[in-house]
């Protein structure tokens, strides 16, 4: 049997070799490698002329052997398997044997390797050799690529072997292949291996040490079956199925043979036990029948009775018809009395009920004009409150004008009569008084004047508050006030900040910014639910810092100075340092239309905080819901943990610890977004607003005719004091 040769060795080791020949030796391994030196020198300037044995470490067979033993190749045998960076293997040629073939070595020394190169350079799926899942895995460490050519014995009518070779690209986890040195593709290469009868997924003929379990739980049938297709030719496998399905045909006629059998002894039993049951129906029929006679005869007796009690009955008709009129001609007197009270009553229920009506309608014109009244007695109310202070005012009028004239008529009378006497103690006296009096009008305008002070105050905070309303009545018209409007609505203490954050912008090192409700839109409507559905409340109502400093100062202001409960968040990072992994062009061919980022523009620092908080950047959104097939990319990709396609939000969680196969999927509907939407005008919010302007409108000029009182009596005061001013000096 001939021996199965490793090529894994550089030509620097190659040469040494052939210096070690040269010395000889007596051991067996190195006589074998002499063997192969010698062959490989005889023939060394055919490897020299192909560029591609030339990179062997070892020679293959003469070809004069080769053609000497290809006549025992079964077809569709291994001839030569060549293996480059793959696994262990740097490079390495093997050149199997017509008959048995055994590789003997060490654990970590390549076995099960050169057992998947001959797996997958046939063409078939990693997931045959129970290991990696990914033929990229398969590259040797640090290089890009790997190949793997198989040639297989030909057909004794074809003229040359098929040589297989596959290509494993590392970076995007795809293969090349070429048949017969020339480009060709997967579904050559497995039509040729299935025309040539090699079955990798026959644990009969190709068993790896990783599904020797899954060989051992195989049962009888089944290895007589996977048998057949492995060493049987395709003519007896045809005659086994065509076999099995007669035996099963047999065996279900037989069944049906033997529930035939038993369903008839059944019924002949049944019908044995039925027949005393047959005999007492046959006799009850007949009891029936004549009962059935019975119930005639018995009908025809009833109606004869019938008949006689009819013709009674109509005897007794008559003589009661005859009794009524006799008794209707005695009683009409009365009856035409009852008759004409039943036509009073009538007439008498009709004028009730129009009594009724104009009663109701009586009553609703007293509600209307008690109404009226009501609202004349409000008013009257109000002009009587103004007659008595215009009263009050004529009133103090009244009495200054009396003091005047006294005055008056005192001093025409002091200056028509001699001048009393001077008494000091009686001026001082008066002097006090007047003093006094000038005292007390002091007091009263320095109270009107705090008065003033006060209206005047309360007609700036009117008109302050005024002027606010007539703003935020006129920011409902435009996007950002709405937004504003319905902020105030769902988080009034998030209003309340962003009101004096835009106040006080100027007083941090670098700006800040307001809840992203305000500040974020989205680009298209379309997205807006699918998009939504990856933040939470607090994720629309936050604050963002851009340094900790700020988000100290702004957290002692909103929480010690303002009691106000919001969120605040601090990212330092910048926007473009939030990039997916996968990009967009491989993200669409998953079936999502792009990421969350892709369709939601405002400032930069916010749009950072919401990826590093949320993954917005990593988040996919579509219209349209993923096919399993994407679905299963998607998954198995490892970058993408959420995503929102059509009615339906999905989120992956993998647990580390548990390895890569823990995975969860936890999914539910999108619903309707209550920001980032194009709503309509709050036509209550601004019927609300108009309301409180006119109720301030009324209330500052209330405090306008309050203030210009206070300013007349002050101005009657200060006329009243200036005589008794002089007089006193």
């Amino acid at each position: 049997m001939q021996s199965l040769e490793p090529r894994r060795r550089s030509r620097t080791r190659f040469e040494e070799d052939d210096d070690e020949q040269s010395s000889g030796s007596d051991s067996s391994k190195r006589q074998r490698r002499v063997v192969s030196r010698t062959l490989s020198q005889e023939n060394g300037d055919q490897s020299e002329r192909d560029t591609t044995r030339a990179r062997r470490v070892k020679s293959s067979p003469s070809r004069t052997d080769r053609e000497n033993s290809i006549s025992e190749f079964q077809t569709g045998a291994i001839v030569r398997v060549l293996v480059e960076n793959f696994v262990t293997y740097e490079h390495a040629e093997f050149n199997p044997g017509p008959n048995l073939n055994m590789v003997i070595g060490p654990n970590g020394t390549g076995k099960s390797s050169l057992v998947c190169a001959i797996c997958l350079g046939l063409g078939y799926h990693p997931r045959h050799l129970g290991r990696a899942s990914n033929v990229g895995e398969f590259v040797k460490h640090g290089k890009e690529s790997a190949i793997v050519e198989i040639e297989l014995q030909s057909r004794p009518e074809e003229q040359a072997n098929h040589v297989i070779r596959m290509m494993i690209r590392k970076e995007d986890n795809k293969t090349k292949w070429w048949l017969n040195g020339k480009e060709s593709t997967h579904q050559a290469v497995k039509a040729l291996t299935n025309d040539l009868r090699i079955q990798i997924d026959n644990l009969c003929q190709f068993l790896p040490q990783d599904r020797v379990a899954e060989f051992a739980g195989l049962t009888p049938v089944q290895l007589l079956h996977e048998t057949l297709r492995a060493a049987a030719p395709e003519q007896m496998i045809t005659w086994h199925n065509q076999l099995k399905e007669l035996h099963r045909k047999h065996k279900e006629m037989k069944a049906r043979l033997d529930a035939c059998i038993e369903t008839l002894r059944g019924y002949e039993t049944r019908q044995q036990g039925s027949q005393a049951d047959v005999d007492r129906l046959r006799e009850r029929e007949a009891i029936q029948k004549k009962i059935h006679d019975l119930h005639s005869a018995r009908v025809i007796a009833e109606y004869n009775t019938l008949r006689g009690l009819v013709a009674e009955a109509k005897r007794r008709k008559q003589e009661a018809t005859l009794r009524l009129q006799e008794l209707e001609q005695a009683c009409e007197p009365a009856l035409q009395a009852v008759n004409r009270k039943e036509e009073y009553r009538a007439k008498i229920e009709a004028v009730v009920g129009d009594r009724k009506n104009a009663l109701r309608n009586a009553e609703a014109a007293c509600d209307r004009l008690l109404q009226a009244i009501e609202a004349q007695d409000e008013r009257i109310k109000h002009i009587q409150n103004k007659k008595n202070a215009e009263e009050g005012s004529h009133t103090s009028k009244r009495s200054d004008l009396a003091k005047i004239r006294r005055t008056i008529t005192d001093l025409e009378a002091k200056l028509q009569n001699k001048p009393p006497e001077f008494v000091g103690s009686e001026w001082n006296q008066k002097i006090r008084q007047q003093e006094h009096i000038l005292r007390e009008n002091e007091a009263e305008k320095r109270t009107l004047r705090t008065q003033f002070d006060e209206l005047r105050e309360l007609n700036m905070r009117k008109n302050s508050d005024k002027i606010k309303l007539e703003n935020d009545l006129e920011a409902l018209n435009s996007q950002e006030g709405q937004k504003i409007a319905f902020l105030r609505k769902v988080n009034p203490d998030a209003a309340k900040g962003w009101e004096w954050l835009q106040e006080h912008r100027d007083e941090f090192e670098k700006e800040v910014f307001g809840p992203p409700m305000v500040t974020c839109s989205v680009t298209d409507q379309r997205y807006s639910n699918q998009i939504q559905s990856f933040l939470g409340f607090e994720d629309f109502c936050s604050f963002t810092c851009q340094t900790r400093e700020d988000h100290k100062k702004l957290s002692t202001q909103f929480y010690k100075h303002m009691a106000l409960s919001v969120t605040i968040r601090t990212c330092v990072s910048d926007f473009a340092s939030f990039r997916p992994i996968i990009p967009k062009e491989q993200a669409r061919e998953m079936g999502l239309d792009g990421y969350a980022t892709d369709y939601l523009e405002g400032p930069e620092p916010v749009l950072a905080m919401l990826c590093s908080e949320k993954r917005l950047h990593v988040s996919g959104v579509a219209l349209r819901d993923v096919s399993n097939e994407n679905y299963e990319r998607i998954a198995k990709s490892g970058q993408i943990l959420n995503w929102a396609t059509g009615g339906t939000m999905y989120r992956i969680s993998r647990r580390k610890e548990y390895g890569d196969g823990a995975v969860s999927t936890v999914t539910r509907r999108i619903n309707q977004g209550r920001f980032w939407t194009n709503q309509p005008v709050d036509h209550a919010e601004k019927t609300a607003l108009t309301r409180r302007i006119n109720e301030l409108d009324e209330e500052i000029q209330e405090i306008k005719r309050q203030a210009q009182e206070n300013k007349r009596r002050t101005k009657e005061m200060d006329e009243a004091d200036e005589p008794i001013r002089q007089q006193i000096s």
